[in-house]
């Protein structure tokens, strides 16, 4: 009897287990093919690959922690239901009903009782927040994918080290590689020795990467000031002038919301549960919960505008904000706005992009001219084709890296935060976005756009069909790696 080599052994074994492995995943039909593909042409690559790319073990530990602490503050602090009814709240029900969505799988309410302001420029979010640090009385909580102490964030390090050394309670959770060089400069060895608690989020290492994927990251930027004020948005605390400044792509253009109201008691339970699972591993206590200040309901004065929190991650049972970008881009009944770096959809983003252009509904779409990853470009070309097709403005600005990530609809209402339009975002960082369901503030973000607009250039249809077949090549296999992630 011929003996069967053990190298064919091994690969049958590796096939066959990592097969069963993926079709228990579940993914997506497109993403379940090419991953089995990879496993049957390239078993010990494909293992290799599967390990550190596709499992997303940030693990039930961290989803049951989640849904925990999120009952835990409702319970304890009796976090109440409010019934929205507001002016500013759009009279289509879809949006009402796309809320309670959102409550029901992260038990955030949409809320009254806000204040909102909208930043878009980074000397004045950066002059912001160290304004109200230096007006903290109990505590300031940063949460940020990049930190990098340079330039006028420097600024805002000395008004943390000074409100640690007065009494506050300060504390920084930055990821482990968006942040690395933060993590391991004299700045943190600054702040720590005046009292600030500085932690390393989702923290890699070779041993961890046995045991978790090193490539889910925090992306979330958050800031929290004595439970009464916040910020949310797509700026990291960098410095523009100062950041990246080699990448050839001009200064990050971002935006940031400072908001005040019942919304921060949903930004502090996001925080809380980050900071708790990466400084504990999950093993937490009552007493560890009692550590935070109490989740207020406290509400600004003179404004009642709706606001509501959509945290999303491997860490929870759906993707939660992808599903409600989804559902807000066939909600559409007039206009959609998207603004965002890294523009890499899925078929089901696409259609309904294509489908809502179909129905009249103008959409628009800006992205930057120059980013800081040439795969992402191509990969984003790709679909340019199907969309200028369909009647869709593509802009592209000109004026530096835009990074501001922002979806806007019916000029009603309004999407920001960290979510870039890519499957990263939606599926495996961590991410939080901020629904604004007011007209006031969607006319400010519509403002914001068309100064974009202003600094950027429409891409002509006729021009871009004729691009070479070599060009179209490059980008149609560099989008065949999003479904791998």
């Amino acid at each position: 009897m011929t003996e069967i080599p053990s190298a064919l052994l091994i690969h049958i074994f590796l096939v066959f287990a990592l097969g069963t492995r993926i079709l228990y995943r579940r993914m997506a039909v497109n993403s379940t093919l090419a991953w089995l593909m990879v496993v049957a042409a390239l078993p010990v690559a494909g293992l290799v690959l599967y390990l550190l790319f596709c499992d997303h073990r940030l693990g039930r530990k961290r989803l049951k922690l989640g849904a925990r602490i999120r009952e835990y503050y409702q319970k304890s602090y009796e976090v109440p239901e409010l019934k929205v009814r507001s002016k500013n709240m759009p009279a289509d029900t879809f949006f009402k009903d796309l809320s309670q969505v959102v409550t029901l799988e992260t038990g955030f309410h949409a809320s009254m009782g806000n204040k909102v302001r909208l930043f878009d420029e980074a000397g004045h979010t950066i002059a912001a927040i160290i304004e109200d640090i230096n007006l903290a009385q109990d505590h300031c909580f940063l949460e940020f994918y990049i930190i990098e102490a340079e330039g006028r964030v420097e600024n805002v390090l000395v008004a943390l080290e000074n409100a640690a050394k007065r009494g506050v309670d300060c504390r920084i959770l930055a990821d482990d590689i968006g942040s690395r060089g933060f993590l391991k400069s004299k700045w943190r060895h600054r702040l720590v020795a005046a009292g600030v608690k500085v932690e390393r989020s989702l923290a890699v290492g070779v041993f961890k990467s046995f045991s978790k994927r090193t490539d889910l990251r925090n992306h979330r930027k958050l800031v929290i000031i004595d439970q009464s004020v916040g910020y949310i948005g797509s700026f990291n605390l960098v410095d523009p002038i100062e950041f990246k400044q080699g990448a050839d792509v001009g200064q990050w253009v971002d935006i940031m919301a400072r908001v005040e109201g019942q919304i921060v008691s949903s930004m502090s339970v996001v925080f809380n549960t980050d900071y708790i699972f990466d400084t504990s591993g999950g093993d937490y206590t009552k007493s560890t919960l009692q550590q935070f200040p109490e989740v207020s309901q406290s509400q600004a004065s003179g404004k009642d505008t709706v606001l509501q929190l959509i945290p999303s991650g491997p860490e929870m049972r759906t993707s939660l904000i992808y599903e409600v970008i989804v559902a807000a881009l066939f909600g559409a009944r007039q206009s959609i706005s998207i603004v965002t770096p890294y523009f890499v959809p899925d078929e089901t983003i696409v259609l309904a992009l294509t489908n809502a252009a179909r129905r009249g509904i103008k959409i628009t779409l800006i992205i930057p001219q120059r980013i800081d990853s040439i795969m992402a470009r191509h990969a984003s070309e790709a679909v340019y084709e199907t969309l200028l097709n369909a009647g869709i403005l593509i802009y592209r600005y000109q004026s530096g890296m835009l990074h501001t990530k922002a979806i806007l609809i019916d000029k009603n209402v309004s999407f920001i935060g960290t979510v870039n339009m890519d499957m990263r975002s939606f599926y495996l960082n961590l991410e939080v976005t901020l629904a604004v369901y007011d007209a006031p503030f969607a006319e400010r973000l519509d403002a914001t756009i068309d100064r974009y607009i202003a600094y950027s250039e429409v891409l002509d249809e006729d021009r871009w069909n004729e691009r070479s077949q070599i060009k179209r090549l490059k980008e149609n296999c560099l989008r065949l790696a999003a479904p791998l992630l």
